[in-house]
């Protein structure tokens, strides 16, 4: 068996696996992203196996692994060239890479070893422009075809609106549904800015208009917590709020803890909770993707990275006399 037979094997694993119900659209077009890195790294020529590659099972060899991984590491397998001058897989890719490799070689009944994990490291540095551009791409794709879990609806807009305007968890959190204006012709935002040194400045208001995918975000958000603040028919007037019950930290008569339903506003360090535990999934489901790097754990390095364009900053409406 050639090569590209070995391949062939490969593939027909991977439709297999992409074909079950208990694989994850995401994990899907991971398995597919690495069948086509296959490809190219045996096309590579730096692609060094220990022996000839003629089955499948030469493909998941150590040697033959290892120097897969060191090409996809150095970013030779990229079919699009990167923005950035010398870089190197993320950490996250590698993690995709090697999960992908345990899924095939564990549906194709072959052995595998691999050498130690490559570790899920935090991005410490902001947000580049390739990544941003791709989040707001990313967030128009995802319009008409909304995530099903409420986290996930409402991290894509809370990505959007810091996007768009730059701003802090604690001026995120003071947002309501009233300082959102979607059903007009300029979607905009109202936002309070409170600057850390209140003595230096004083909180200003600005109005800031909202990109396509950020308004289409904030929709889809706004009807799931509708949803949500319906069922217990709260009058919670905060955009971000709770998706999940938790409790309140005080007990009640029999001893257990209070639980707080769905639908309670977000303070600021359970909005920076739910950004992370969101964020580590859609870093996983973007990994493989061109150009992609992981989004930081922290708001804060996304928020830095943003500077508000001034055309974007809009006069504030007139107040009725």
């Amino acid at each position: 068996m050639q090569a590209a037979e070995a391949v062939e094997q490969v593939t027909a694993a991977a439709q297999r696996l992409c074909g079950l119900e208990s694989t994850s659209p995401a994990r899907a077009r991971q398995i597919r992203w690495f069948v086509k890195e296959l490809r190219l790294a045996l096309a590579h020529p730096e692609f060094q196996p220990a022996e000839p590659v003629r089955t499948a099972a030469d493909l998941f060899q150590p040697q033959a692994v290892s120097s897969y991984l060191e090409l996809g590491r150095r970013g030779e397998l990229r079919t699009r060239a990167s923005n950035v001058p010398g870089a190197v897989s993320s950490a996250a890719s590698m993690r995709v890479r090697e999960d992908c490799l345990k899924i095939l070689a564990k549906e194709l009944s072959l052995p595998l070893r691999l050498d130690v994990r490559a570790l899920q490291q935090e991005v410490h540095e902001t947000v580049n422009a390739p990544t941003r551009s791709q989040l707001r791409a990313y967030l128009v794709e995802r319009a008409e075809n909304p995530p099903v879990l409420a986290s996930h609806v409402r991290l894509l807009a809370i990505i959007g609106t810091v996007l768009d305007t730059g701003a802090r968890v604690g001026e995120l959190c003071a947002l309501t549904v009233q300082d959102i204006e979607l059903a007009v012709l300029e979607p905009a935002v109202t936002i309070i800015r409170k600057p850390q040194a209140r003595r230096v400045a004083e909180p200003v208001t600005e109005r800031i208009a909202l990109s396509r995918g950020t308004a289409a975000s904030l929709r889809n958000w706004l009807a799931r917590r509708q949803e949500l603040v319906d069922e217990f028919q709260l009058g919670v007037k905060s955009l971000w709020v709770s998706v999940a019950g938790n409790h309140a930290g005080l007990p009640a008569a029999d001893g257990h803890a209070i639980r707080r339903p769905p639908g309670m506003p977000l303070r600021p360090r359970g909005l920076q909770r739910a950004y992370t535990r969101a964020v580590v999934e859609l870093n996983a489901e973007l990994a493989g993707s061109p150009g992609w790097q992981p989004l930081p754990y922290r708001l804060e390095l996304l928020r830095r990275a943003i500077e508000v364009p001034q055309e974007h900053k809009l006069s504030a409406p007139e107040e009725p006399e």
